[in-house]
């Protein structure tokens, strides 16, 4: 009855990442291809092959960490670090030096500006306003361009070599199906992974790791848990599964504060929902802040308790109250990877 609606915010991202995954509109037929060009780049198998790159890029954070020596770190800036390496490495075998430069990369500061300035570009301001932005349009092309080329010449340098790595942007390159993607669109697909697969994750950890340091017994649980689990060596792709406690306080903190607040549907013929008509092609914002703290998970909705992802307490709960990745066939592709990723980093973190 509904299908993804690509409302304002999506729309705007558009300047940056065209027909890619996340922001192409249902009739685009680039979407159907890279979903099938792109899958198997999230099988078990695939995930197997990541699983060492992000044990890396999370020793790699440790050790950042400890450099720095102080009682306060800045969570969201050091879980930046990590997540860009992560999909930087893993997607196109390209590394930002997150942590070992000492000055932001000149492509995480255009990306950061360029979506900044989508953001902002839907707001109606005033003709003194317009004038100002010219500044900013202008900043805008010349960051938008270094984008482009950015990833341009990684594409160029991995056909010019012709070396073959289990990552994302070979899956497009070399896809297994009779479908191909065009260079223009492989360019949209590598933007919407760093955006969408950096983003995403950065505000997920963070979130989780404040409610991590409000909760010292969710912590001694979750050191507990990966004490059990790889105790003093390093952690297998295996290992990360058996994780469950780690995972709940992963979905706990997905359910109060999802990395997006919500999801655009349209109605694909004239519907009700409730006591509410739509016509066909009308849309709904469905508001993951309330849906996810709705009366349903009891009357504790709006605190943080791990426990009510245990298996026990799932039975019987309607899907449809905890959907943090998005619904239908238009849902995060990255899912698992994300998972995987995020499990990880914070049973490593949590016990070191």
């Amino acid at each position: 009855h509904w299908e993804k609606f690509i409302g304002r915010p999506l729309e705007n991202l558009r300047a940056i990442a065209a027909d890619g995954l996340f922001t192409a509109y249902n009739w685009e037929s680039n979407w159907a291809k890279a979903h099938e060009v792109l899958m198997p780049g999230f099988t078990k198998e695939a995930m197997v092959s990541y699983h060492g790159v992000m044990a890396s890029a999370v020793d790699e954070l440790s050790a950042s960490i400890e450099r720095q020596g102080e009682t306060y770190i800045p969570t969201v800036e050091e879980m930046g670090k990590l997540t860009l390496e992560v999909i930087g490495r893993c997607g196109f075998n390209y590394t930002f030096d997150s942590f070992t430069r000492t000055q932001e990369h000149p492509f995480v500061a255009a990306m950061s500006r360029t979506l900044t300035y989508a953001q902002k570009a839907g707001i109606p301001v005033p003709f003194v306003g317009k004038l100002l932005r010219r500044k900013d349009e202008e900043q805008n092309r010349k960051d938008y361009q270094l984008l482009v080329d950015t990833v341009d010449d990684v594409i160029a340098e991995r056909i010019k070599s012709g070396e073959r790595r289990p990552d994302l942007l070979d899956h497009m390159l070399h896809s297994d199906s009779d479908v191909a993607l065009d260079p223009e669109n492989i360019r949209n697909q590598v933007l919407t992974f760093l955006i969408a697969g950096h983003e995403t994750s950065v505000n997920a950890l963070s979130f989780a790791l404040h409610f991590i340091a409000q909760n010292p017994d969710v912590a001694r649980r979750m050191r507990d848990e990966a004490n059990a689990v790889f105790a003093d060596r390093d952690a297998t792709y295996e290992d990360v599964a058996k994780l469950r406690y780690t995972r709940q306080v992963i979905n706990e903190s997905l359910r109060l504060w999802p990395t997006a607040p919500g999801f655009f549907r349209a109605a694909k013929h004239d519907t009700t929902v409730g006591d509410y008509a739509f016509s066909k092609g009308e849309w709904v914002f469905v508001l993951l802040l309330a849906t996810q703290r709705d009366a349903a998970w009891g009357p504790d909705a709006a605190e943080f308790n791990p426990d009510r992802f245990a298996p026990e307490a799932n039975r019987g709960r309607a899907p449809e109250l905890f959907k943090p990745f998005g619904t239908g066939i238009r849902s995060c592709i990255g899912r698992q990877f994300a998972l995987h990723e995020m499990a990880l980093a914070l049973a490593t973190l949590v016990q070191r």
